[in-house]
């Protein structure tokens, strides 16, 4: 979206590696989801109650009230992270959509591409990147400097932090980089991060050869994280709450969903 005449984008490549990424990410997540409910099946004995499971959707999914009462800290780098990711996911899927499905001519696609919707849309991926860096910020001294007893830190959570740190931090610098190429306008400073570092990139020799190295590499590292997330503990961020929404039917809501 915006500025694609100012640098090359393989986008055979991008079509590839996302698909791979996505195909894997279905694959694992089908095994884990079908192997969660064969061990489930003998423990579920009561009709399900969808207003109770309702209920604890808003309250513990979306809200996280459990992981609240247990420590603020956890709570507030838990929701930072979760939201932060899903929050740039979901303007990936507006992307695509506007890459593949929606009509170059259509009134959204006008919006979105050449009106204020793409100002929008620039100021809100700042904002959910920002968001998503100070939860890892906040795991990161948990895990590392405070050191937290009850956490056990794996080689798979330095991994997850790192890779979340430099798909963010990358899709920065790109930006950075796009607006340093980019007649000053207004509109530039929707992106109010990437428009703050893009003072580092002025005068680059080679700045659409490193904007096509960036791109290609966030493209290439969320295809990855997307291909890593069932066998992670992002995978909690789809099984607790089918934990935490099953076990609010059967009223034996666990206290150890969270890590």
């Amino acid at each position: 979206m915006g500025g694609a005449e100012l640098y090359y984008k393989p986008w055979t490549y991008f079509w590839i590696v996302q698909s791979l990424g996505v195909l894997l990410l279905l694959t694992g997540l089908g095994y884990k989801i079908s192997f969660y409910f064969k061990a489930r099946r003998r423990s579920l004995y009561n009709e399900p109650d969808f207003l109770i499971m309702l209920k604890a959707f808003f309250r513990e999914v979306l809200f996280q009230k459990q992981l609240a009462e247990k420590s603020a800290g956890r709570w507030l780098a838990h929701m930072l992270i979760f939201y932060g990711f899903m929050g740039l996911l979901l303007l990936s899927a507006i992307a695509v959509a506007l890459e593949t499905v929606i009509p170059e001519t259509s009134r959204i696609s006008l919006f979105m591409l050449e009106g204020a919707g793409h100002n929008y849309y620039k100021a809100a991926g700042d904002l959910f990147g920002v968001v998503i860096l100070a939860g890892l910020v906040m795991a990161f001294v948990r895990r590392y400097i405070k050191k937290d007893s009850q956490l056990h830190t794996e080689a798979g959570d330095t991994i997850t932090l790192a890779a979340l740190f430099l798909l963010v931090a990358g899709g920065f610098l790109l930006e950075a980089v796009r607006i340093s190429m980019t007649a000053s306008g207004p509109e530039l400073t929707y992106s109010f991060i990437g428009y703050r570092l893009a003072a580092l990139f002025d005068g680059a020799a080679n700045a659409g050869g490193l904007a096509t190295a960036l791109w290609v590499f966030h493209a290439t590292l969320n295809a990855i994280l997307l291909a890593y997330i069932p066998h992670s503990k992002f995978l909690h961020i789809i099984n607790s709450p089918v934990e935490i929404i099953l076990n609010a039917s059967e009223e034996r809501m666990r206290g150890d969903l969270y890590i």
